[in-house]
């Protein structure tokens, strides 16, 4: 993947590996679910067989299929390695604290009348 496979984007693949091997599994899954099918794939962007395999075990089939559409996208384009950097940065965030991957919502429950403010 030429820039993409520096050693600070493998040093942070290698993280990323280890937390999702070693977290548990519905955790890993929920934040994988939640984050950006485009920032997931820039995530996998150059990283090793292993650690795809383990992350597209533990999402939905739809989802997964649209990740390796993003991948396949971009394995044709340059890809600049800070925006893989900055995908795996706010994964690794995500995978160790109760943030919500990509500083995304979750769900949004509308109110009903007799709901306190």
């Amino acid at each position: 993947m030429g820039r993409t496979s520096s050693p600070t984007i493998r040093a942070l693949q290698a993280r990323l590996a280890d937390r999702v091997h070693r977290l548990p599994v519905p955790r890993v899954q929920n934040v994988l679910m939640a984050t950006t099918d485009r920032n997931l794939a820039l995530a996998l962007l150059g990283c090793e067989n292993d650690l795809e395999h383990v992350v597209f075990a533990r999402i939905a089939t739809g989802k997964a299929d649209r990740v390796r559409s993003e991948l396949a996208i971009m394995e044709h384009r340059r890809v600049a390695a800070e925006y893989v950097r900055s995908a795996l940065v706010a994964l690794l965030a995500a995978l160790e604290s109760s943030e919500k991957a990509d500083g995304r919502t979750g769900y949004w429950r509308p109110r009903r009348g007799g709901d306190p403010p």
